[in-house]
């Protein structure tokens, strides 16, 4: 593969800004890899025949994003390519998956269907490669979710986070990446029907999830997540008819 880096003639108006997304396109082209380090300040201004006050700038602006790291003197020294995980990713991506689904026809049955598919999956496999960290990782949040007085926000709160908890117990960062789309807008669809949910009985379901999650066992696993997720379906589908329509869209919703 030739990993050559070759620069792309600039206009006049915000140099930096362009020169942030060529190198942004290289790092994605496999240029520099995670880990690599970036040419100096001075090496870019002389490759784009630019300041090294421009240079710099373009360096902030990818260290911004959390594409690129600093690190401080020494014969180390430089910008390096970020070596990221699922959070740093999430993160990059988030406002730009949130858009979408604000703008888009994007529906809550896209969303929960889309749910439905991977956290079976999810579930199952954190039943076989979940570690103790895991296991207490997605125990915390039905914990704390027994106290039924608390805020719901506070409540929702909880509710992602085990389901979260769940995802990463499963160990893909594939799968968890996906999920990180449907989590994202969650908080979103949640405010369709959150207010006619049983918590009790939620939590129930959640602490039949862990204990299935807990003893390995990837059958039972999938049955306890059937059947939280089936209770949500009804819940849903009751709250569509009286709202006398099939589907919302996330677009629709009040506050989105």
């Amino acid at each position: 593969m030739d990993r050559a880096f070759r620069p792309k003639a600039l206009t006049r108006k915000d140099a930096s800004g362009q020169i942030a997304r060529q190198l942004r396109s290289a790092i994605a082209d496999g240029v520099w890899v995670p880990g690599e380090r970036l040419p100096t300040e001075l090496d870019l201004a002389d490759t784009f025949d630019v300041s090294r006050n421009t240079a710099r700038e373009a360096l902030k602006l990818l260290t911004a994003t959390g594409l690129l790291t600093s690190v401080r003197g020494g014969v180390g020294g430089g910008t390096y390519v970020a070596v990221p995980d699922s959070d740093d990713i999430a993160e990059l991506l988030g406002d730009a998956i949130r858009l979408w689904f604000r703008a888009g026809d994007v529906t809550v049955h896209d969303v929960d269907e889309a749910r439905r598919v991977l956290e079976e999956f999810s579930v199952a496999m954190a039943a076989q490669r979940h570690t103790e960290g895991d296991l207490e990782a997605i125990w915390r949040p039905v914990l704390a979710s027994r106290d039924f007085e608390m805020d719901i926000e506070e409540w929702l709160g909880l509710d992602l986070e085990f389901h979260t908890a769940i995802t990463r117990a499963a160990h893909n960062p594939i799968l968890e990446l996906a999920m990180t789309s449907v989590h994202l807008i969650r908080p979103v669809t949640n405010r369709v029907f959150v207010d006619r949910l049983d918590r009790r009985l939620v939590m129930e379901q959640h602490e039949g999830m862990y204990q299935a999650i807990a003893t390995g066992d990837p059958v039972k696993a999938r049955e306890a997540f059937a059947t939280h997720i089936g209770y949500l379906d009804s819940v849903r589908s009751e709250v569509l008819r009286d709202l006398n329509t099939d589907d919302v869209r996330i677009s629709d919703i009040p506050g989105v």
